[in-house]
């Protein structure tokens, strides 16, 4: 009789519970859905944190948050819930369609361009996105002054596109020339960059890149080349990226090792941060070299970068080794400024300044160079 009392007050107790639980499902759904379908944005998302917190998660909950959080411009946030919808759920239509327009207004467009292969359609906003495309194309170029007679001028120049080859493989193509004189003769650096990005699942990008530069100097021809290989993750706020640069630069060997973070601190290209340290290893002389850069958007459109870079920047690589620092002399120290303004909707405006402390590479002696760029970009 005792036995039989004790299973029936738990089993009562169950009962209890999971008309409680059933309760407590009901009431978050009801209120959440109220207020996505009044459009109160704020309130739901305040609403849902506290749910959360209180162990109420379920999949509407999850994507009537990841549109609030969308509708707000809170793109992280957003794919956050996403991000949990599709980890029970990969072929979720509605979180990936929106997760790809996150992704988009994130810059990340590699990270978006693979969703469209798990979407049902490839038309996103009334707009077929195609596998096979040129995305971009433009041009920069720029003059650098020097403080000293012994340095002239020099001059560089890029021609750049970058393509889709896939929904998975990106191509990004740029072909370079630098020029300085150097005392009574004068540095020649013509250049050819390409960079493949596969990315074979959601959140991981493979990275590989190859840039060769001509270097011609006092009738002296040097074939330099650099490797990249790499990886990415994409968090939902963040993006985490190693990668190891091995280059052949005049008769020096050089090593790098690159440790990237990303942050966007705002969920959104409204505020952001950038860190990488980096090791290079020039015929075993290791130089550590840090690099700092917050990029904020004041307003519709415009968006200002601010950069610190320390360290001996000599043979150093930059953006996924873009950009090498193959001078005659070596860069102690740099700051600078980066502005973009997006005119209408396909042009892209930049232009850059950037402040370097140098040092000859012979005598010793040091120096100032003070650089500006501008550049445009036509985005297909």
């Amino acid at each position: 009789m005792a036995q039989r009392l004790r299973l029936l007050m738990l089993l009562l107790l169950l009962t209890v519970t999971t008309i409680k639980a059933q309760t407590r499902y009901q009431s978050v759904d009801s209120i959440s859905f109220s207020l996505f379908n009044g459009g109160e944005w704020q309130r739901l998302i305040a609403f849902g944190a506290e749910a959360l917190n209180n162990g109420e998660d379920f999949p509407l909950l999850r994507l009537r948050l990841g549109y609030a959080s969308f509708v707000r411009q809170n793109y992280s946030d957003a794919l956050k819930h996403y991000d949990k919808v599709l980890l029970d759920d990969k072929t979720n239509q509605t979180a990936l369609y929106y997760s790809y327009l996150s992704h988009v207004y994130l810059n990340r467009r590699t990270d978006a361009a693979y969703l469209v292969s798990l979407l049902d359609t490839n038309v996103i906003e009334g707009v077929a996105v195609k596998p096979f495309k040129v995305l971009l194309a433009g041009t920069e170029g720029g003059i650098k002054f020097t403080n000293i007679y012994e340095r002239g001028n020099s001059f560089f120049s890029r021609t750049f596109f970058d393509m889709r080859l896939g929904y998975k493989l990106d191509l990004s193509t740029s072909f370079t020339y630098f020029n300085q004189p150097v005392f009574n003769d004068n540095i020649e650096q013509p250049g050819y960059y390409t960079k493949l990005t596969y990315t074979p699942f959601r959140k991981i990008n493979f990275i590989g890149a190859y840039h060769y530069m001509r270097s011609n100097l006092r009738q002296l021809v040097y074939q330099n080349h650099a490797g990249l290989i790499g990886i990415r993750y994409s968090d939902s706020g963040n993006d985490l990226q190693a990668n190891f640069i091995l280059s052949q630069i005049g008769d020096e060997n050089t090593r790098q090792y690159d440790l990237k973070f990303t942050r966007y601190i705002t969920g959104n290209l409204n505020f952001y941060n950038i860190s990488r340290i980096s090791i290079v290893d020039v015929l075993n002389n290791i130089n550590p070299v840090f690099q700092q850069t917050f990029g904020i958007k004041p307003v519709r459109n415009l968006w200002f970068e601010a950069m610190v870079t320390f360290g001996n920047q000599y043979n150093y690589a930059e953006a996924d080794a873009l950009y090498i620092y193959n001078g005659f002399d070596k860069t102690k120290f740099k700051a600078g400024g980066n502005c973009y303004f997006m005119l209408k909707q396909h042009v892209l405006l930049g232009m850059n300044y950037t402040f370097e402390r140098k040092s000859d590479n012979i005598f010793r002696f040091g120096y100032l160079q003070h650089s500006i760029n501008a550049g445009i970009t036509w985005n297909f």
